[in-house]
C-alpha cells in the first residue's frame, strides 16, 4: 500500500504544477486585459482631444491675379533718353482684395508710375535689380491696400530702351 501512495502522491505533483501554472497563467491573460482596457479607457476619456467641429475645415482663400495692363514712362536717367515699358500682372491673397484693386486702379496705377519713372537704367537694368523693383512694388502696394496682401508681382513685359 505504501508503494501506491507514493506513487499516487508524485502523479498528484505534476497535475498540480500544470494546474496551478494554468491557474497562474489565466489570472495574468485576465489581469493585463482588465489593464489594457483601463489604460484604453483612460486615453479616450482623459487624453485624447477632439479638434473643434468649426475649426475642423478652415476656409482657404484661392490666390487671384489681376492684370494692371502696360506702363510707359521716362526713367529718370541723365538726359531723359530712356524710357520703361512695362506690363505686369499681381498675384493677390483673395477676391476681396480684387474688388479693392479694380476699385483703386487709378491710385494704384498713379503710385507704381511714379515709382518708375524714379528710377534709372542702372537700377532696373540687371536681374538684381529687377527683383528689388518686384520687391519694391510689393511693399509699397501692401502699404496702400486694405483688404489684404499683394503676394507677388509678375512682368509679363519688360522693356528698356
Amino acid at each position: 500500500m505504501a508503494g501506491k501512495d507514493a506513487e499516487t502522491e508524485s502523479q498528484d505533483k505534476p497535475e498540480k504544477k500544470k494546474k496551478s501554472l494554468l491557474v497562474k497563467i489565466i489570472i495574468l491573460v485576465v489581469l493585463l486585459a482588465i489593464l489594457g482596457g483601463g489604460g484604453f479607457f483612460g486615453y479616450v476619456k482623459f487624453l485624447k482631444k477632439e479638434p473643434p467641429a468649426q475649426a475642423a475645415e478652415p476656409q482657404i482663400e484661392q490666390s487671384v491675379a489681376v492684370d494692371m495692363g502696360t506702363f510707359l514712362v521716362n526713367l529718370s536717367d541723365p538726359g531723359g533718353k530712356r524710357y520703361l515699358k512695362i506690363t505686369m500682372q499681381f498675384e493677390l491673397s483673395g477676391q476681396k482684395l480684387n474688388e479693392e484693386v479694380t476699385k483703386r486702379n487709378v491710385e494704384l496705377r498713379d503710385m507704381i508710375i511714379m515709382l518708375l519713372s524714379s528710377k534709372e537704367y542702372n537700377e532696373i537694368g540687371n536681374a538684381t535689380g529687377k527683383i528689388t523693383l518686384k520687391r519694391e512694388l510689393v511693399s509699397r502696394l501692401n502699404k496702400m491696400l486694405r483688404e489684404g496682401q499683394v503676394k507677388e508681382v509678375y512682368f509679363t513685359e519688360f522693356l528698356v530702351q
